[in-house]
């Protein structure tokens, strides 16, 4: 049990100053239950006390500097004597953002300045986004660092729209205060796919059957180069980290040339991918855009929790969505150990496991043996220097819960489903079977066998009538991705019944010559409409200019002859099958010379019925 714990209600679009008009509470944990309810903005509007806010990633200091000069940022790359000149004339209700890696430069300089005793005392300490310090282990150990000066704060608090839940007793003598919401924060549509790659892919590939910019958020670098290259990307960005040795633009390979490191309105691409560092602490302003978040239960680092990662990534956007999905697949296990489970086993054993490096050391130590603490320890323990002794780190043991916790959820889509709702979310459940086969199965496959199971495919998919499956368009998914990677299939799925092609035997060359002919013949109401369009009646053509424009009207409409191929245009066509009536003439060249060519008298019947 905390100290106290008090529950407010809110409306989905009322902002925290509803509550709190002067400044956020102290010594207070703040489970604000939304992104972009205006917390943050509260403190630092608020100039009756100094605060220091610590927030996860340098994103966050650009974009909050921007909407407010008047505060100083602190992080990785501002070298130490800036922070120094930040901290050596008090100001009244200063207000400086930093991130963990920048903490250290803040307290060192206050010490040289003697001024440590003045933060403790009197400065507001706000870690922002606290969830974010659990959830991000990847980034080492530099995301703990603000926990080595909380404590010695008067004044401090945790905030978070998901936030985690502590296991440092230290933290239930704060306050607790949860936001909760009268209606819902909006609708996600979960889409439960067979593969999560193809279903990706089938979107990106009618990116532009959406009003909107895509921002897809999928925690994994090598994914959405491959994701971008299946579907042949260009106008796209990439927001995704990258360390000192370019290992993520390595990644990337190619695609690196669409890498960037800052989001900024106005500036978004169609399709917009981003990884972990970029679900926090930003604001997207995007109008009409579609928010995806991408996990797959066997890519494990895309599993990101749903109750604080994927709230976060889809909360980013400021604007009414045009829509938001959540594309995953799950194991079908309906098994679901709980958060207080992993804590239990976790913490029991971490104490255990620590206890015997301590006995091991001890041992070491009366018996003049060198001494070396056990690594696997260091995940959730300090390390003394000098005596090797152990003590747990309750903050990088939740690091290792959480870490273990978070894609227990995708153990089965039910569990997803409940993990949106207590998000307070509605939800929409759909259901895709797209597949993507690897190459080497598709060559173990006759043509004919291909065809075969394509066309069938499509078959049985027109004739499900209770199976529902993803429509993210007018056209269904199947079709798209059968029209994508066997077009002969689609073409005869379309013009061939079964009967034809069971007496064909599929036969890839015999299907495509059955397609041809039907094919052209469907065409062939388009193919006298765009004569109409090109040729006028009196006209006087070249022999060269007829020929030219009607091999620009049989590639267009991808008329062919028998052979498969685009049929050739000769000049004698334009009067064949009913077209125009024309006769033989020599037409005036701008060079003064004469050409051969035909008049066009007038239109034959056909014609004048496409007209």
């Amino acid at each position: 049990m905390y100290l106290t714990t008090t529950v407010h209600e809110l409306a989905p679009t009322d902002y925290l100053d509803k509550i709190y008009a002067n400044g956020l509470p102290v010594n207070t944990i703040l489970d604000k239950g939304r992104c972009g309810i205006g917390a943050t903005t509260i403190e630092l509007l608020f100039k009756e006390r100094c605060s220091l806010i610590v927030v996860p990633n340098t994103n966050i200091l650009i974009n909050k500097q921007r909407s407010h000069p008047e505060i100083d940022i602190v992080y990785g790359d501002v070298h130490y004597t800036n922070v120094v000149d930040i901290l050596r004339n008090p100001k009244q209700g200063h207000k400086i953002m930093s991130t963990p890696d920048g903490v250290w430069k803040i307290f060192k300089a206050a010490k040289e300045l003697g001024r440590l005793d003045d933060l403790y005392n009197n400065w507001f300490l706000l870690l922002d986004e606290a969830h974010a310090f659990i959830t991000e282990v990847y980034r080492g150990k530099a995301m703990l660092r603000p926990f080595q000066y909380f404590w010695n704060f008067k004044s401090k608090s945790l905030m978070s729209a998901t936030p985690y839940e502590f296991s440092n007793p230290k933290f239930k003598n704060l306050h607790y205060v949860k936001i909760r919401f009268t209606a819902s924060l909006g609708k996600v549509c979960i889409v439960n796919c067979r593969s999560v790659e193809a279903t990706l892919n089938w979107i990106l590939d009618n990116r532009n059957q959406y009003p909107g910019n895509l921002h897809v958020f999928y925690n994994s670098v090598t994914e959405i180069s491959l994701a971008v290259q299946r579907a042949s990307l260009d106008d796209c960005t990439i927001f995704c980290a990258n360390d000192e040795e370019n290992g993520n633009l390595i990644k990337l390979g190619d695609n690196a040339r669409l890498h960037s490191s800052q989001p900024e309105t106005g500036s978004y691409k169609k399709v917009n991918f981003y990884t972990c560092k970029y679900f926090e602490g930003w604001d997207l302003k995007d109008e009409n855009a579609t928010v995806i978040l991408v996990t797959n239960h066997n890519k494990t680092h895309t599993k990101v929790g749903v109750s604080m990662k994927g709230k976060q990534a889809i909360g980013r956007l400021r604007d009414e969505p045009y829509e938001i999905m959540h594309l995953t697949n799950h194991e079908n296990r309906r098994h679901l150990k709980t958060i207080c489970e992993f804590k239990a086993e976790y913490t029991l054993e971490a104490m255990y496991s620590i206890e015997a490096s301590n006995q091991y050391v001890a041992y070491c130590q009366a018996n003049n043996l060198s001494i070396k603490a056990h690594e696997q320890i260091k995940k959730y323990a300090d390390i003394d220097e000098y005596t090797q002794l152990a003590t747990l780190n309750w903050e990088k043991l939740d690091q290792q819960i959480n870490d273990a916790a978070s894609g227990e959820i995708y153990n089965h889509i039910d569990f997803i489903q409940q993990a949106w709702k207590d998000a307070y979310y509605d939800i929409e459940l759909i259901k895709n079977d797209l597949v993507s086969e690897t190459a080497t199965l598709k060559r173990r496959k006759s043509a004919a066998k291909q065809l075969e199971e394509d066309y069938n495919l499509l078959k049985s998919q027109s004739k499900a009538e209770t199976t529902k499956l993803l429509t993210l368009s007018s056209t269904s998914t199947i079709e798209s991705f059968v029209n994508k990677t066997n077009p002969q299939a689609f073409k005869a799925f379309q013009l061939i019944d079964e009967e034809t092609m069971s007496n064909l035997k599929y036969n890839v060359k015999k299907v495509e010559a059955e397609i041809i002919r039907r094919d052209n013949s469907s065409l062939e109401l388009k193919f006298r409409q765009m004569l109409n369009l090109t040729f006028k009646i009196g006209g006087e053509y070249t022999n060269k200019d007829i020929k030219e424009k009607l091999q620009t009207i049989y590639t267009i409409l991808g008329i062919k002859a028998e052979n498969g191929k685009i049929m050739t245009a000769t000049a004698s066509q334009l009067s064949a099958k009913g077209l125009f009536e024309v006769e033989d003439c020599k037409v005036l060249m701008d060079s003064g010379t004469r050409e051969h060519g035909k008049r066009i008298i007038r239109t034959q019947f056909n014609l004048r019925m496409a007209a």
